[in-house]
């Protein structure tokens, strides 16, 4: 699979079926995140793979936010990956001037191993939503590492077809007019 047929089959995907994700291809996405380019090549990045069930049925009880927001279906993945990471000197740096290059770097990361695991037919759902000091203690995390995202993995319960993996059907875009400008904001390209 192209990266253009995986960037337009990958979805959110919530229901997995029951079924270990093979090692070497999780070694694959993994290698895939450790290629991803990152702010002065600094890659202050650090993956936390979770595959033991335990841990990962505490994390929707344990850390979410609120009774409404309990991400249930979580339970269920076979894997979790929890993307941290921390800055350095130049990351400061570029704080003084606005920039977020250490979150950049860790969604670059991220966003290679989703569709590293698309392309390899396993589905991803990122989770944004989580209590962060909880999150972290329960996965043993150093203090000077912060945890930007959850991704979970897992084969789709659903089998995939055309439509997009799981065979789940393409979410509404906006048209590609309304979200690009030409030089100045508004001119149109």
């Amino acid at each position: 699979m192209d990266v253009f047929e995986a960037i337009r089959w990958r979805r959110s995907v919530r229901k997995f079926a029951p079924r270990k994700i093979e090692r070497e291809k999780v070694l694959q996405i993994l290698e895939a995140a450790r290629i991803a380019p990152s702010s002065s090549n600094r890659q202050t990045w650090h993956f936390v793979v979770i595959d033991d069930k335990s841990i990962i049925e505490q994390i929707p009880r344990q850390v979410a936010m609120g009774d409404k927001l309990i991400i249930k279906w979580l339970k269920d993945a076979p894997l979790v990956i929890a993307g941290c990471y921390t800055k350095a000197m130049t990351h400061y740096i570029a704080q003084l001037f606005g920039h977020e290059n250490h979150l950049v770097d860790i969604s670059i990361a991220m966003t290679h191993i989703c569709l590293a695991a698309t392309a390899l037919g396993i589905g991803t759902c990122f989770v944004g939503w989580f209590h962060h000091k909880k999150l972290k203690k329960l996965l043993g995390i150093p203090n000077r590492y912060d945890i930007a995202v959850l991704l979970v993995l897992g084969y789709p319960a659903d089998e995939s077809t055309g439509q997009g993996i799981g065979g789940i059907a393409p979410r509404p875009r906006k048209a590609l007019e309304k979200i690009v400008s030409y030089n100045r904001f508004g001119e149109k390209f």
